[in-house]
């Protein structure tokens, strides 16, 4: 009885680092979250300075834009900081 190789047997394929498996890639993913994050910063911005420059716009809206800045960008650093974790255990792993 002969052994396949793994990827040539019944419909098996092997995901390759271009094929989409599941939705949209990883790195889009996380390029899409960045853009999102920086987004919010630039509008909690905007919203700070039309109350305090301008004084025309509401400082209620204000502080919800900056609370969803800050949850954002916390969001972010803790994604940043799993994945540098994840990376250094495998660079300790023993092979």
């Amino acid at each position: 009885m002969a052994i396949d190789p793994i990827g040539t047997g019944a419909g098996l394929a092997l995901p390759t680092a271009t094929s989409e498996v599941g939705g949209e890639r990883f790195a889009d993913a996380l390029t899409r979250m960045l853009h999102d994050v920086n987004q919010d910063q630039l509008d909690a911005a905007q919203q700070a300075e039309a109350v305090l420059v301008t004084g025309k716009g509401s400082i209620h809206d204000a502080m919800l834009a900056m609370s969803r800045a800050e949850g954002s960008f916390r969001l972010l650093m803790e994604m940043r900081n799993r994945l540098v974790d994840g990376l250094n255990r495998l660079l300790q792993a023993q092979v």
